[in-house]
């Protein structure tokens, strides 16, 4: 069995700018609120798994004085490129933690849990790179790497079609002709995704915010033409 620790590394843009296909079910307030209480919630999962080996990488300071209440390095960058800032916090964590596998998240599953996170990094472990798709099967919420170098950016394929794209690139699917993790799948872009999630059952900071807004009378379709992976 895989022993080594995993170093576990999210990206999120600046708040101001995040989520806005929310946006005018949520003002900017509440996707503010919102992308705080889905990052705690991914991070109290996260924790919860055993993994405390944690970098947040964000142009925002509110993100990264959240992320460092659960012990993560932070770091600050300009928030325009999405996989620029991943490789930046997995050259980090390597400089940091150099034993570490790497676990690239996303930070807005509201629904995950410590035990569908456990059972992932275990069915990673024997796998140079492996990954979770969305529930859309279209974009990534989890990519495991296990790396020698710092060669990071090579392995980082998140925007359009990611998943496809991660497995064009030799990442095993990980829950290929299963329905497993589901709660590992759900990361919110639109208010149809908090939805789902919340039928799975959300973590306390997001189900806090959603109880206070009337979705459910708002379930906009995703729109196709909008990349997934957002921050």
């Amino acid at each position: 069995m895989e022993t080594r620790p995993v170093a576990v590394v999210f990206a999120v843009k600046e708040l101001s700018a995040a989520k806005t296909r929310l946006a005018p079910a949520l003002d900017r307030d509440a996707r503010r609120a919102l992308v705080l209480a889905m990052l705690e919630d991914t991070l109290t999962a996260v924790v919860g798994a055993g993994l405390d080996r944690l970098v947040v990488v964000s142009p925002d300071q509110a993100v990264r004085a959240a992320a460092s209440t659960f012990g993560a390095d932070t770091v600050v960058d300009r928030g325009d490129v999405l996989n620029s800032a991943f490789a930046m916090g997995i050259d980090h964590a390597l400089n940091r933690w150099p034993d570490s596998r790497i676990l690239v998240l996303q930070a807005d599953l509201p629904a995950a849990t410590p035990a569908s996170l456990k059972a992932a990094v275990d069915e990673s472990a024997p796998l140079p790179s492996s990954y979770i798709p969305d529930h859309a099967g279209t974009g990534t919420t989890a990519l495991f790497l296990d790396l020698e170098g710092p060669h990071a950016a090579d392995f980082l394929r998140f925007g359009t079609d990611s998943a496809q794209r991660h497995s064009d690139h030799g990442a095993v699917d990980l829950v290929f002709g299963s329905d497993r993790w589901t709660d590992l799948r759900i990361d919110v872009d639109t208010v149809d995704d908090l939805l789902t999630a919340a039928r799975f059952g959300l973590g306390p900071a997001t189900s806090a915010i959603v109880s206070r807004l009337r979705l459910s009378e708002q379930s906009p379709t995703r729109d196709s033409n909008t990349p997934p992976d957002e921050r």
